[in-house]
């Protein structure tokens, strides 16, 4: 088990370019290609999951079934069973490799956590990540993401569109992203998909509230 330190940052779209092509220029690196990524929360019903993350609980986890859409045979592909626990050393997941059978199961009956107790699929994320190494620390752009309530047997629909864009910063522990943050020149705001889509669409929150909440703490 290791722990990490990380960093979001909430981006429009043209701060996000912006921010990109300067950290290019002074080293950033390409890892990967960008590729869809989808990812299933799964909550308690009456969203302790979330409650501790707006209280800032710790520790506190999330738990999720993540797979990438466009890189298998949608018959054929598995996922990953992920859970991302949050405490006061900094971050860590523990992942565990799902086949097809697995991810219906869970899907359909849910999970037990010994913390939370039962667990359903609420949540359904889709959005679009490129991969990068900048000074010893790996950065994710992601963009298009859009939120969807995970329904067994469902198709989801196109979902809502988050208006940000995300910059993440993943270090090791030993190596904090402080000194990039501040390289950068970007102020630290709190964001969070999970926490966004489920306000959204449990909640009926729209997506423009989180949006100017972010924009009056810029101010």
């Amino acid at each position: 088990m290791s722990f990490r330190h990380e960093e979001k940052i909430p981006l429009t779209p043209s701060e996000a370019v912006e921010l990109e092509e300067r950290m290019r220029t002074r080293g950033m690196v390409t890892l990967y290609p960008e590729r869809l990524i989808r990812s299933v929360y799964f909550e308690t019903p009456d969203c302790r999951m979330l409650a501790d993350g707006e209280e800032g609980v710790l520790p506190r986890r999330k738990i999720r079934i993540r797979d990438y859409p466009e890189g298998e045979a949608e018959d054929t592909a598995g996922g990953a069973l992920e859970t991302k626990i949050s405490a006061v050393e900094g971050r860590f997941k523990l992942t565990r490799k799902l086949d097809q059978a697995e991810v219906r199961r869970l899907m359909r009956d849910g999970i037990f956590d010994q913390a939370y107790g039962v667990l359903e699929p609420r949540l359904e994320v889709r959005y679009l990540r490129r991969y990068f190494s900048f000074r010893g620390i790996r950065v994710t752009f992601d963009r298009q993401i859009r939120y969807a309530k995970a329904e067994v047997g469902v198709q989801a629909d196109p979902g809502l569109a988050e208006p940000w864009e995300v910059c993440e910063l993943k270090a090791p522990v030993g190596l904090s992203p402080d000194h990039l943050m501040d390289a950068i020149d970007i102020p630290r705001r709190r964001f969070s998909k999970f926490a966004n889509g489920m306000l959204a669409v449990t909640r009926g929150r729209p997506l423009a509230d989180a949006s100017m909440a972010l924009m009056a703490g810029r101010e």
